[in-house]
C-alpha cells in the first residue's frame, strides 16, 4: 500500500491551525500572484525605515540608519518636502564571508517627505542630530495667530 506524506492536524484545534496552513503554503511558494498589483511599500521592504510623529509643537521625523556616519546622509528642503538621501556601503571584510542568511540592505537611498502645510518651512528653524544610527530631524509647526476683529472703516 502507496501512502502519501501529509500533515497531521492536531486533535481539538481547528480554525487556526487551518490558517496556519493556508499562510505558510502561500507564502512559502516565493512571490504571491498578486504582488505586482501591490503598492511599492508592500512589494519589498523599503530602505531606511521613516516614522513621521507629530506633537502639539512640532513634527518629528526619524530615519534609522545604521552603520552610517553622519557625514554619509544628506538632508534637503525644497518647498514642503523634506529629502533624505545617501548610501550605505558594503565593506570589505564583509566580502571575505559566507552568508546562509542575509538580509541587510546597502547601496543608494533617498526618501521623501511631504510636510504638511502647517509646518515651519524655515531651515534655521529645523534640526537634526543623529544618534546611534537613528536620524532625528525636528520640524517646529506655524505658530497659530490669534484670531482677532478688523474694523470697516466707511
Amino acid at each position: 500500500m502507496k501512502t502519501t506524506p501529509t500533515t497531521r492536524r492536531p486533535t481539538g484545534e481547528t480554525s487556526s491551525w487551518d490558517l496556519d496552513q493556508l499562510f505558510n503554503r502561500f507564502w512559502n511558494r516565493g512571490e504571491p500572484p498578486f504582488a505586482r498589483h501591490l503598492p511599492e511599500v508592500f512589494q519589498r521592504r523599503t530602505f531606511p525605515p521613516v516614522n513621521v510623529a507629530e506633537t502639539e509643537d512640532a513634527y518629528t521625523v526619524t530615519v534609522e540608519c545604521p552603520g552610517m556616519s553622519r557625514k554619509e546622509i544628506d538632508v534637503q528642503l525644497l518647498g514642503n518636502n523634506l529629502t533624505v538621501r545617501g548610501e550605505r556601503k558594503w565593506e570589505e571584510e564583509q566580502e571575505k564571508k559566507e552568508y546562509h542568511v542575509f538580509e541587510s540592505q546597502f547601496g543608494h537611498f533617498e526618501r521623501l517627505v511631504n510636510l504638511p502645510q502647517d509646518a515651519r518651512l524655515d531651515p534655521e528653524a529645523i534640526t537634526a542630530r543623529y544618534d546611534k544610527g537613528v536620524l532625528t530631524i525636528d520640524i517646529p509647526k506655524l505658530t497659530k495667530t490669534p484670531s482677532s476683529k478688523i474694523e470697516i472703516k466707511a
